[in-house]
């Protein structure tokens, strides 16, 4: 954190970093919401922590979540007596101030003091104006609780190697003291635990610690060394944490994967919109073109002749072995359905931190062959080039509205919203007994506070096994027949949410085979909902009174 410290004491280090911090706030402030998808983990939260049991519904466990100390997270600030929506708003810019924080602060070769300023308060400035950072900043998503775990643990796991190495060379320390083992362990251990961390977060971690973990003990291998006290202490870190865990899910709920993973595995021709998902992304980052002759320099140089500016050697090899094993499985996937690439995020500090001294030597380079009046035009003329784009993708994300499948973040900020009025109605309207049916799991179920079947499948282990895969939409390839919610007793037949101006007319095919078992079509005017007007199918029966009037 030497380079922290130098802004902070140095030139006018405090106010620099001060408005770095500020810019990021207000451009996360600016994109604030909550996501429909949020409200499933909120749901899991909130039944912890009054319940007792992790559960979408409770009595029926199922893992229809896949970011478990997210959850817990949650569920502790609601034990406390927090409103869980409310402090996912807060905690995730608060784990983005951590990510920028030690991306600024951490220092990852000898250059001097001030070069390595430089170099953190340019990374921290590519985050800060990137679109994807900071939007999902917010959302209520566990994607900078992830991206800050991520971060660290491989930045950790790769110092600890450098370590070991230095103490096989007999290089001294900063102090000139030697080296002790015991502290390679310790580093290890710290790194490995941190991965387990990140893979309790989000199930990818557990790749990224396989891939960091092959890539040393091959590493180790070529070079004709065996295991140390570093390697011992990051799989000892890792084991302590994650397989407990692993342990209790899997006894909890039965399966060895989340109920998400079901839903989703089996889907094909998901390599198109996946490759459209990654192009989006490059297009709204440009600086990580800088990527690929870094890359070539790290491959096709000996280790004399590196340059000076790179990064150590375990640094750039694993980031970039994350970045592209990441990147494959991301594409493999087919992406995502929501704008600004929430899924790539995580890979954003890593590849700020591999492309900005590689920046700077281009700018130095310029200086030398023009001068410095140039050389510091071309820099501010990139920062403005920067936020004009991110300027021209805010326009574009908050519009209402989708395009090739993917949601803006205006259209996923209007249906939460609208969904949790929905929710609150049904919560004030309908007696506790009464059953959902909807594709809309999240804020709908949320607030109604009621018995939902996930028509999606995410929440729903009979979708997950038992249907088979339809459509290319990712994250949309199973939905339940159409009998299903009707032989589970559905009383309100949502599918997906109805809105509009005006009452509207029931689909006549669904008339034609609903009515005859007891449905009926009604359209509510449901306070502060904006369109006013909410329609639904609802089961007319003497068990169960409905309280509210079409």
């Amino acid at each position: 954190m030497s380079s922290l410290k130098y802004w902070v004491r140095h030139r006018g280090g405090l106010l620099i970093f001060t408005g770095l911090l500020t810019l990021y706030l207000g451009h996360v402030w600016s994109y604030t919401f909550l996501n429909d998808d949020a409200y499933i983990s909120f749901r899991y939260a909130l039944h912890w922590a009054e319940h007792g049991e992790v559960s979408y519904n409770l009595g029926d466990r199922v893992e229809g979540y896949t970011n478990f100390l997210w959850v817990a997270l949650l569920a502790l600030v609601k034990w406390w007596g927090g409103d869980i929506p409310t402090a996912s708003l807060i905690l995730g810019p608060l784990f983005g101030l951590f990510t920028l924080c030690y991306l600024t602060g951490f220092t990852y070769s000898s250059r001097s003091r001030a070069a390595a300023g430089w170099s953190g308060i340019g990374s921290g400035l590519l985050l800060v104006l990137s679109p994807s950072f900071t939007c999902w900043s917010s959302g209520g998503l566990e994607v900078q609780l992830f991206t800050f775990l991520m971060t660290i643990g491989v930045l950790q796991s790769a110092l600890a190697w450098q370590h070991r190495d230095q103490l096989d060379q007999g290089v001294r320390d900063a102090l000139g003291e030697e080296l002790h083992p015991r502290e390679g362990f310790k580093k290890g251990t710290i790194a490995g635990g941190i991965l387990g961390a990140a893979s309790m977060t989000r199930p990818e971690g557990v790749m990224i610690y396989g891939l960091i973990g092959g890539y040393r003990l091959i590493d180790l291998l070529r070079r004709k060394q065996r295991m140390s006290g570093v390697e011992w202490g990051g799989l000892c870190g890792f084991c302590l944490l994650y397989i407990p865990y692993f342990l209790w899910r899997y006894q909890y709920y039965g399966f060895l994967f989340p109920n998400t993973y079901y839903v989703k595995a089996g889907a094909e021709a998901l390599w198109r919109p996946g490759a459209h998902y990654l192009l989006s992304w490059l297009m709204a980052h440009p600086w990580l073109v800088l990527l690929i002759p870094l890359g070539t320099i790290s491959i096709f140089r000996s280790k004399d002749q590196r340059a000076s500016w790179l990064p150590s050697r375990h640094i750039v090899n694993v980031s970039l072995l994350c970045l592209i094993s990441m990147l494959l499985h991301v594409v493999r996937v087919g992406g995502d359905f929501m704008a600004l690439h929430r899924f790539l995020v995580p890979l954003l500090p890593l590849s700020a931190l591999l492309v900005m001294p590689l920046g700077l030597a281009i700018i130095r380079r310029f200086q030398l062959i023009t001068s410095t009046l140039l050389a510091r035009g071309m820099t501010i003329l990139c920062i403005v080039l920067l936020c004009l784009s991110a300027h021209r993708q805010f326009q574009q994300a908050n519009r209402i509205g989708s395009s090739r499948g993917v949601d803006s973040i205006g259209w996923l900020r209007q249906f939460s919203a609208q969904c949790a009025e929905v929710g609150k109605y049904l919560a004030e309207h309908t007696p506790r007994e009464v059953k959902l049916a909807t594709t809309a799991a999240g804020a709908l179920p949320y607030y109604a506070e009621r018995y939902t079947i996930d028509l999606l499948g995410l929440n729903d282990e009979w979708i997950a096994h038992h249907v088979p895969v339809r459509g290319h939409r990712p994250g949309h390839t199973k939905s339940a027949p159409f009998s299903y919610p009707i032989k589970k007793g559905a009383d309100y037949l949502i599918y997906h949410p109805t809105f509009s101006q005006a009452p509207r007319n029931a689909n006549r095919r669904y008339a034609r085979a609903l009515e005859p078992l007891g449905y009926r079509w009604q359209s509510v005017q449901v306070p502060d909902l904006s369109p006013p007007w909410w329609s639904t199918w609802v089961k007319q029966t003497s068990k169960r009174q409905h309280t509210h009037q079409p």
